[in-house]
């Protein structure tokens, strides 16, 4: 390994410490340690002087732009379709992350970076020290372990891709943390500890790692096959890279599907998509605050007809929300997930057996098949046919609002119709209900008998 240093900002202790962990053995693809990635893509190691700041306005800037280009077209539309209020607020809370993110980028010191045009790794031992000088040795060998990452990364016009940076600093994170962990580093778990603490995307390199530790070697693989092209205008919602994780199958309508996983925007979340049976997957994590919703896949939802949950997809009650919009097709659950199963194609939370479905109160819930809604009890029972096209909450007097072909009514528990589905408008009072119909407005009783 050829180590740079004409100012002599490293001591001979620290150089020898820098060459022992690059010669340790790391087998990676049909490198066998870093040194030996190093030697063979030609990569000089410079040591710089300085405390250089990170510059990666024009990274945020760009999908700043994106997603205030997404928000407007969204805007646009509210007045012909309210529920996209929904889509707009979502996008609202990602643009405000991503200027908190950039903020917080901007401040970080440079430790070090590989430079393409030079094909070289430089690091700065002196922003090292300002980090935390009792640090050094921590710092010189994960930072060059990261470094060494993007090297590997590199290829012809990489630099064409300016969304690179959401996904590649996430893995250089976790090929470094690999790294440390397959060497028994002492300084592991300090690493492990100092991405996660990160307040931009480079703590997601932590949740990679978190999830390999766990058993799902698929991320290994995906860091080692990352040296593709990218679309640049996908890196923000999605990247477009197949990550190779073939071994877990699913059965929909009896044909077996190959589960696919890719990777959005922030890791680890994945997903799958199966154009023969149009069966959507998720995986991993998909909580709010980690800034991953459905809506960031560029598929149009309305050609899912089938949803699969992997073994290691997990979203909290709070944050299910997003899932009604996918529990009007069937839905498949590994049966290695412990947070969800789904019975007869209704998702379900394993911990009360409860539907993951639009609650309407008093246990009864909506779930929709073929554009049209129905009830269901808890027992997952349907209450009535699949015939509306909407469904409101029981009211106090326990019967529920429905829409047919622009028509108002109610049903009560049982499923009945008790005030017949013929009303151009419902509005409840206590025990009584202002209605409209032909034009005449009059009340009527919770039985549908006219009281005016």
């Amino acid at each position: 390994m050829n180590i740079i240093d004409q100012d002599a900002l490293l001591t001979s202790k620290q150089k020898a410490l820098l060459r022992e962990n690059a010669n340790k053995i790391f087998m990676f693809g049909d490198f066998r340690s870093l040194d030996d990635i190093v030697k063979r893509l030609k990569v000089d190691v410079i040591i710089e002087q300085g405390i250089p700041m990170r510059s990666v306005d024009d990274y945020y800037e760009k999908a700043l732009k994106y997603w205030r280009s997404m928000y407007e077209q969204l805007y646009k539309k509210i007045q012909e379709d309210d529920s996209l209020w929904a889509e707009c607020q979502k996008i609202e809370v990602k643009l405000w992350k991503l200027k908190v993110e950039r903020e917080a980028h901007s401040s970080m010191r440079l430790l070090g970076l590989y430079d393409s045009q030079k094909n070289a790794i430089k690091l700065f031992p002196e922003a090292m020290a300002k980090a935390d000088a009792s640090k050094m040795d921590e710092y010189l060998v994960s930072t060059f372990a990261h470094e060494v990452m993007h090297a590997y990364f590199n290829r012809p016009g990489h630099e064409k891709y300016p969304y690179a940076m959401f996904v590649e600093e996430p893995l250089a994170e976790f090929g470094m943390l690999l790294y440390l962990w397959r060497i028994h580093s002492p300084y592991y778990e300090w690493a492990l500890n100092d991405v996660r603490s990160k307040k931009n995307c480079y703590r997601y390199g932590a949740a990679i790692m978190d999830q390999f530790s766990d058993g799902d070697i698929s991320y290994e693989k995906y860091l080692k096959e990352y040296k593709i092209p990218i679309d640049e205008n996908e890196m923000l919602s999605n990247n477009g890279i197949a990550m190779p994780m073939g071994r877990e199958h699913v059965i929909v309508e009896g044909q077996n599907i190959s589960v696919q996983w890719n990777s959005i925007h922030n890791i680890p979340p994945t997903y799958f998509w199966d154009a023969a049976t149009k069966t959507l997957g998720l995986n991993g994590d998909w909580r709010f605050e980690r800034d991953c919703h459905i809506d960031d896949m560029h598929r149009n939802l309305h050609d899912v007809q089938h949803l699969y949950l992997g073994e290691n997809y997990f979203i909290e009650d709070y944050y299910s929300g997003h899932l009604r919009d996918f529990t009007s097709v069937p839905v498949y659950v590994s049966s290695q997930n412990k947070v969800l199963t789904s019975i007869n194609g209704i998702l379900v939370w394993k911990k009360n057996q409860l539907p993951v479905l639009g609650d309407l109160g008093h246990r009864y819930y909506e779930l929709k098949r073929n554009g049209k809604y129905a009830i269901i009890d808890s027992q997952l029972n349907k209450v009535t046919p699949f015939k509306y096209d909407f469904i409101w909450h029981f009211d106090k007097n326990e019967l529920c609002m429905v829409r047919m072909d622009n028509k108002y009514g109610l049903v009560n528990k049982q499923g009945e119709e008790q005030v017949p589905v013929i009303y151009d408008d419902i509005t409840g009072e206590e025990h009584l209900y202002k209605v409209k119909l032909n034009g005449e407005e009059f009340t009527i009783d919770v039985f549908g008998n006219r009281q005016s």
